[in-house]
């Protein structure tokens, strides 16, 4: 089995959607959300993005760019939206 960079952001891309809830646990099948550990995936991201700066190849450089984009996005929509601070509470009000 060959390692390389493309592997590893694609195993943490797969750990951040799972925290997320966006696709379920291979290992449970189960859908669950966790909110600090796709904060931390992200973080961990980040910061390989800042040591490796300067030492990838553009496809390798894109690819990270776009990961972290959507974990970021996907992190920012679920965290804000009144759904996710309160999800025992039914949407209609009425």
């Amino acid at each position: 089995m060959n390692i390389d960079f493309t592997g590893i952001v694609q195993m943490f891309q797969l750990e951040g959607f799972t925290a997320l809830g966006k696709i379920a646990h291979p290992m449970t099948g189960k859908t669950e959300r966790n909110p600090e550990q796709a904060s931390f995936v992200i973080d961990l991201l980040a910061i390989l993005q800042e040591k490796t700066a300067g030492n990838l190849t553009d496809t390798e450089s894109r690819l990270l760019d776009t990961v972290l984009r959507d974990l970021r996005l996907n992190y920012v929509a679920d965290t804000t939206s009144p759904a996710a601070s309160n999800p025992d509470t039914p949407g209609d009000l009425s």
